[in-house]
């Protein structure tokens, strides 16, 4: 594979929802870190990477975001189910069926988005489209206590 190719699916794949690029920026400081002069980060975690230039270059400027839309744990249901908040502009029919990934305190779970099984609907609730309000998270767990001990919350 080539390395440009690699590098866009190493940081494909890295988490960096809104407030957490974290992992994103450390990517990039890697990737930037031997092609520039000082690589920094300010205040607000936004990477800065430098090279100098000949005076008699232009100045160019590269800038793009590292954050992505995601999702917040709102709270566990009795069932063990994740309710959530949309993190980012989401399209509530493009949430149902994704994988998932749930980072705690102790590491990372899995899940996947789904919506209460369909011979328990009524016929208006199966041709409607789904709001996220319904939805939820499946992680496997039985019960909330069972959640819990996955470190959600």
């Amino acid at each position: 594979m080539s390395d440009i190719v690699e590098i866009l699916k190493t940081l494909s794949e890295a988490p960096g929802i809104s407030g957490h690029e974290h992992e994103v920026r450390n990517i990039m400081k890697d990737i930037l870190t031997p092609y520039a002069d000082t690589v920094t980060t300010d205040g607000l975690g936004s990477l800065i990477a430098h090279i100098k230039k000949d005076d008699d270059l232009p100045n160019v400027m590269l800038s793009a975001h590292m954050d992505e839309v995601g999702l917040m744990v709102r709270y566990i249901t009795s069932d063990g189910f994740i309710k959530f908040q949309t993190i980012g502009g989401w399209l509530d029919q493009a949430i149902l069926g994704q994988r998932w990934v749930i980072s705690t305190s102790s590491g990372k779970v899995s899940g996947i988005s789904g919506i209460k099984t369909p011979h328990v609907m009524s016929v208006e609730e199966k041709n409607r489209v789904f709001k996220k309000e319904n939805l939820f998270l499946d992680v496997g767990a039985l019960n909330k206590e069972d959640a819990k001990t996955q470190k959600i919350h």
